[in-house]
C-alpha cells in the first residue's frame, strides 16, 4: 500500500519511491510513543540527508536551473529538524512533536508539490 497519493507522484520513479520512504517513516514518528520518539525522529533526520544527496546529485545531473534555492531549501528543512532534534535530547519533547504535527508534514508536502515536481519535470525533458 502506498502512503504517497497520486496528487503527490511528480512522475520520476526515482523521487517518488524516496518520498514514499519519506512518508512510512514520517507516519512512523507522527505515531511514535515518548518513548521511541527520538529514535523515529533520527530515523527521519537519516533517510532525509539520504533523499536531499539523491535529489541534489539528480539536480547536478541535469544541470538544473532552480538547484540554488532548492539546495537552500533542503539545508534550512535539515537545519529545522536538527533542531528541534536538540528539543528532544534536552527534554523539550513536546516542541518537537508539535513541530512534526503542525509544519513538518506541510513542509514537505509543500516542497514536493512545487520544488520537487519542477525538479521532475527537468528531469523528464533531459531524457
Amino acid at each position: 500500500m502506498s502512503h504517497l497519493s497520486d496528487t503527490l507522484k511528480v512522475g520520476v520513479d526515482s523521487i517518488d519511491q524516496r518520498h514514499e520512504e519519506f512518508y512510512v517513516l514520517y507516519d512512523t514518528l507522527k505515531n511514535a510513543t515518548d518513548s521511541d520518539f527520538l529514535e523515529a525522529f533520527n530515523a527521519v533526520i537519516l533517510h532525509t540527508q539520504g533523499h536531499f544527496a539523491e535529489e541534489e546529485a539528480d539536480m547536478e545531473r541535469v544541470v538544473y536551473p532552480n538547484k540554488f534555492e532548492h539546495k537552500q531549501e533542503h539545508q534550512k528543512a535539515l537545519d529545522e529538524m536538527n533542531y528541534f532534534r536538540e528539543k528532544v535530547v534536552s527534554g523539550k519533547l513536546m516542541f518537537a512533536k508539535a513541530y512534526v504535527k503542525d509544519r513538518l508534514g506541510d513542509w514537505f508536502r509543500n516542497h514536493l508539490l512545487n520544488m520537487d515536481s519542477d525538479l521532475a519535470r527537468v528531469i523528464t525533458l533531459s531524457r
